[in-house]
């Protein structure tokens, strides 16, 4: 009896990490941003069920502190560049996972700029538009970019939808990890 109560438990655990990594969760990005401030909100939902909300707060007033700095030596920062560069094929396994894992449903991207000289408003504005149109080519990506010529200006709202599969990114980070450039590169940042 007791061992039939264990297996059904054990049973039902089994199949909600299975659930976890085979069904996608949704997160919700509307975010607005301008000079002086950035508002925005983030879901994360399950199976129709909201895990996580971040709701708009007020923006903070930057309060004034010292930090301590911690003083690096040249050593550590030349093994952790050698460790990163060494580490490149995990992080090109991780990417790739990564790019499998994530399935981008919508992004929404209004922008309206102005550096406030209109030659160099004109120039930044033909270069985004030459990426724009490239953009707008795929399906559930809108770009809009509109220069205000006159004045110093970069407002705008970005949407986004996103589904996310965990089990793909897992086993990436697996398989990365059996490379020992990535390993001595977590290790190390750990140490710090």
């Amino acid at each position: 009896m007791i061992l039939e109560i264990v297996a059904i438990v054990l049973t039902i655990f089994l199949a909600l990490i299975v659930a976890v990594l085979l069904i996608p969760f949704h997160l919700v990005l509307n975010a607005s941003f301008s000079l002086e401030s950035t508002n925005g909100n983030v879901k994360v939902s399950w199976l129709g069920l909201t895990l996580w909300r971040n709701k708009p707060s007020k923006p903070k007033k930057p309060k004034e502190k010292n930090p301590k700095k911690k003083k690096t030596k040249a050593g550590g920062f030349l093994r952790m560049f050698s460790l990163f560069r060494d580490s490149i094929p995990a992080f090109v396994i991780l990417a790739r996972s990564v790019r499998r894992a994530i399935n981008l449903r919508r992004l929404d991207l209004d922008l309206v700029f102005g550096l406030g000289d209109p030659a160099e408003t004109a120039i930044v504005a033909g270069y985004l538009w030459s990426f724009a149109w490239v953009l707008d080519r795929i399906p559930g990506i809108s770009f809009a970019f509109r220069p205000a010529f006159q004045e110093i200006q970069f407002n705008g709202s970005l949407n986004a939808e996103v589904r996310v599969r965990v089990l793909p990114i897992l086993l990436g980070f697996l398989r990365a990890y059996t490379k020992k450039p990535f390993r001595q590169l977590i290790g190390e940042v750990r140490a710090r």
